[in-house]
């Protein structure tokens, strides 16, 4: 009997082990699978905010792109302005230049001052032409580009070139006319007046700014090729002068 009892004290502490045995593997397999769930939902938060960073740093990416984009937007309509400011200073020393020029010291006769012809006594051979005073006649047209009455000016200019073609200003009349077509958005009728510029100047100050405006509205017209190529023609020639600065900023854009 003794045996027996020892038997069955030992099935039933085995049983009782078996019994413990499995209820710790059973709580261990619980926690487990809680530490599982656990690092998933850490790796899930883990990947949102991975996603979140991301978003920001387009974002970013985007304003900054955005913001370099006004940037380089607002420089250039500050190099135009000042561009313009140096044209018109540049118009008013010419003109000073000329006003106080006179004949007989070397110089040119004054602006606007009547052409008396050789021989006047015959006044029926030959029809007297009212006189032109080229200098009041450029002036006013210049005003008239100021005041944004493009119309006028270029009337103005092309009056100026019909009667005083030969006078020192007349480069300055042709480059206003295309500017004028230029800001009424009539870009080919600009190009025209640019390239007449080029061919019939070929020593003028304009030439840059007329270069610079002529790939301004191939670039308008969206002939990209042609504003390319005169982008370039004006860094190559005109090198270190504004527009050439402006051409290379617009060549990185193209």
């Amino acid at each position: 009997m003794r045996l027996k009892n020892k038997i069955q004290l030992i099935l039933l502490l085995a049983l009782a082990a078996a019994i413990v045995s499995g209820c710790c593997m059973k709580r261990d397999i619980v926690n487990l699978d809680a530490k599982i769930n656990q690092v998933r939902a850490d790796q899930q938060e883990l990947k949102e905010s991975i996603m979140r960073l991301d978003s920001l740093l387009y974002a970013d990416a985007d304003e900054s792109v955005k913001l370099r984009a006004e940037i380089r937007s607002s420089l250039g309509d500050m190099m135009e302005q000042f561009r313009m400011l140096q044209a018109n200073v540049n118009d008013m020393q010419t003109k000073v230049d000329a006003i106080y020029t006179r004949p007989g010291d070397g110089g040119r006769p004054i602006i606007g001052t009547p052409v008396t012809p050789a021989d006047s006594t015959d006044t029926t051979a030959t029809p007297i032409m009212p006189s032109i005073n080229c200098q009041e006649l450029y002036d006013e047209s210049f005003i008239n580009i100021r005041r944004g009455q493009y119309e006028e000016s270029i009337q103005g200019f092309t009056d100026y070139l019909k009667h005083c073609g030969t006078q020192d200003m007349a480069d300055n009349a042709r480059f206003w006319i295309g500017e004028s077509y230029y800001s009424m958005d009539n870009f080919r009728a600009a190009i025209d007046e640019f390239e007449l510029l080029l061919k019939d100047y070929p020593n003028s100050e304009k030439r840059p700014g007329a270069y610079y405006k002529m790939a301004r509205s191939y670039e308008e017209l969206g002939r990209k090729n042609d504003a390319r190529t005169a982008f370039q023609k004006l860094v190559d020639e005109f090198p270190g002068t504004l527009e050439a600065e402006q051409a290379k900023e617009k060549l990185k854009e193209l």
